[in-house]
């Protein structure tokens, strides 16, 4: 960073965050106001710093004491799981048939699986390039490919190359038409 020309207060700043966010990997159940005091206490500063440091923490690397939905889902499964294998070591066939309840329930093995809706049978719209503005509720500009023939002369040079479209290979009677599978 110094070789880049970075000021030292912004490098000192930068080692000051990742110092106090390892730290706070280390112990992800401190709370805001312990973090503070340890911003505070490693990078000397004052309470008001410490708190706008907390904020860039949080607003670049996340908050640690708030715990994704999805961590906690699976969270949920490791318990209920683990609950299973300890009534099932038990010989606890009402505590195994509990947890089990518990995990289908969770997972949704009692509901109908989702119908399949057919998306993908949808045809593609195919969109045919114009360069006729009337076709969107525009008015005709009198003299326009003179104009765009001036432009051209004005702006063209040795380093424009100009690029022949490629045509496109489809049957539009298959795309607008498509055959139902009866008919086939």
């Amino acid at each position: 960073m110094i070789r880049s020309g970075v000021p030292e207060t912004t490098i000192d700043h930068i080692v000051r965050i990742r110092d106090v966010y390892s730290y706070w990997l280390q112990f992800p159940n401190k709370k805001d106001r312990e973090i503070v005091g340890e911003l505070m206490r490693r990078g000397n500063i004052q309470r008001s710093a410490a708190y706008e440091d907390l904020r860039l923490i949080k607003q670049l690397l996340g908050d640690l004491n708030k715990a994704s939905k999805d961590y906690w889902r699976y969270r949920f499964l490791q318990m209920a799981e683990r609950a299973y294998e300890v009534a099932e070591n038990n010989g606890d066939a009402r505590s195994m048939v509990a947890a089990a309840d518990k995990i289908g329930k969770y997972m949704g093995l009692a509901e109908a699986d989702e119908v399949d809706k057919g998306y993908d049978k949808i045809p593609i719209q195919i969109f045919a390039v114009t360069d006729n503005p009337e076709v969107i509720g525009l008015k005709r500009l009198p003299n326009a490919r003179e104009r765009i023939r001036e432009m051209k002369k004005k702006y063209w040079n040795e380093d424009i190359v100009d690029v022949e479209a490629e045509e496109v290979d489809f049957d539009i009677d298959e795309i607008f038409h498509p055959k139902r599978q009866e008919d086939e």
